[in-house]
C-alpha cells in the first residue's frame, strides 16, 4: 500500500534515465546529453538495467481499496514490471484489464488510431538473437492481435508514432539519417517523407485535430522545447513555450484549443496545458510529485496522465484528481480511446 498522504515519485516515462538504485518513490535523475538524447527511447541496455532495479523492490505498494468512479473511457498505457515492458488496455473506470503485447521485448508509445480499430506501439524485439537491436513501429489490432512491423531501417531506431486524424499518415521520429528527426509514412509504412532538417534531436510529434499542424519536441534552441510546423511539409516552423524549463509530450486537445504538455520549469516535472499557440501556460498539477505524459479524453473535458507510478485523471483545470492504478508496477504514458 502506498504511505499514508505520501503520493510515489517517478520521472516521467519520456524523461527516464538509467539509475541503478531507483525503486518507486525515488526520483531519477533528469536526463542529460551525455547519456544520449532524451527524445530518443532507451537503449537495450539501458532499458534493461533500469528494468532489473525494479522487481519486488516496489514492494507494498498496491491498494485494493475502490477508488472513485473516473468516468466513461477506455485507455492504453505501458506497464513496467518484473523485468516487462509492455502496453495494457483499460477502463477508465479502472475496470477490464487486457494485456496487449506479450513478448519479452520492451514495447511502449501506443498510440489510438481515429476509428479505434488499431494500434501503433514502438518495440526493440528482434527477429532472432543475432540481430542488432533497434527500435521500430509495430501496428496491431485493438485486442493485441495481427501485429505487423512497418519500419524496417537495420541501423537506426524509429518510435514515438501518432496516427493522423484522418487515419491516412502516421508521424514518427527517428534516427535513420543520423539524428533524430520527424517523418510521416503510410500507415502500411510505405512512402515515408523526412518533415525536419536540423542537427538537433527532434521527436514526440502530436497533430492538431484537423491534421494540418504537427506539434513536437525539438532542443534545437539549447534546450527541449514545444513546436509546431505544416504537416505537409513541415514549413511555418513556431517556438510554442519558450522557457529555460524542459517541456515535453505535447498533446493537442480535441476541440483545437488546447495543448497539454510536461514541464519542469517549476522545480520539477509537472502537467500543464496553454493554450494552442503557446499563450497562457498554466500548471494542472503539484511537481512535489513528478507528472506528465498526459492524454486528452475525446470530449476535451478530462486528462489522463501519470504520477508517481500511477495513472491518474483530472479536470482539465486541474480540479477532480482520481487514480486510477497503483500496485507493483510502473504505469505511465496513457493513451485515451478516440471514440468513448
Amino acid at each position: 500500500m502506498h504511505p499514508p498522504h505520501e503520493e510515489s515519485a517517478r520521472e516521467p516515462f519520456h524523461t527516464m534515465k538509467v539509475n541503478t538504485k531507483a525503486r518507486k518513490g525515488t526520483p531519477t535523475p533528469l536526463p542529460d546529453r551525455s547519456a544520449g538524447s532524451y527524445l530518443l527511447p532507451m537503449t537495450h541496455l539501458r532499458r534493461t538495467a533500469a528494468l532489473l532495479a525494479l522487481p519486488l523492490l516496489l514492494a507494498a505498494c498496491g491498494t485494493n481499496e475502490p477508488a472513485p468512479d473516473a468516468g466513461p473511457g477506455r485507455l492504453i498505457f505501458t506497464r513496467v514490471g518484473n523485468h516487462l515492458m509492455d502496453i495494457y488496455a483499460m477502463d477508465v473506470n479502472g475496470r477490464n484489464l487486457e494485456q496487449l503485447t506479450t513478448s519479452f521485448a520492451f514495447e511502449d508509445w501506443g498510440a489510438w488510431s481515429p476509428d479505434t480499430f488499431k494500434i501503433l506501439f514502438q518495440s526493440n524485439r528482434t527477429a532472432d538473437s543475432t540481430a542488432a537491436v533497434h527500435y521500430h513501429i509495430y501496428v496491431m489490432n485493438s485486442d493485441g492481435s495481427n501485429v505487423s512491423q512497418l519500419t524496417f531501417e537495420d541501423s537506426a531506431d524509429s518510435y514515438h508514432p501518432a496516427w493522423s486524424p484522418n487515419g491516412t499518415t502516421i508521424a514518427f521520429g527517428s534516427n535513420r539519417d543520423g539524428n533524430g528527426e520527424i517523418y510521416v509514412m503510410d500507415p502500411n509504412g510505405s512512402n515515408i517523407v523526412r518533415l525536419t532538417t536540423n542537427a538537433a534531436e527532434d521527436g514526440q510529434p502530436a497533430w492538431s485535430p484537423d491534421g494540418s499542424k504537427i506539434a513536437f519536441v525539438s532542443d534545437r534552441d539549447g534546450n527541449a522545447e514545444i513546436y509546431v510546423m505544416n504537416a505537409t511539409d513541415g514549413s511555418g516552423l513556431v517556438n510554442l513555450t519558450h522557457d529555460p524549463g524542459t517541456d515535453y509530450a505535447p498533446a493537442w486537445s480535441p476541440n483545437g484549443t488546447k495543448i497539454a504538455f510536461q514541464s519542469d520549469r517549476q522545480t520539477d516535472f509537472a502537467v500543464w496545458v496553454m493554450n494552442a499557440d503557446g499563450s497562457n501556460p498554466t500548471r494542472l498539477t503539484d511537481p512535489s510529485t513528478q507528472a506528465g505524459a498526459p492524454g486528452w479524453s475525446p470530449d476535451s473535458t478530462r486528462i489522463a496522465y501519470e504520477q508517481g507510478g500511477d495513472l491518474w485523471v483530472m479536470n482539465v483545470d486541474g480540479s477532480r484528481k482520481i487514480r486510477i492504478t497503483s500496485g507493483f508496477w510502473i504505469d505511465g504514458l496513457p493513451r485515451w480511446r478516440p471514440i468513448l
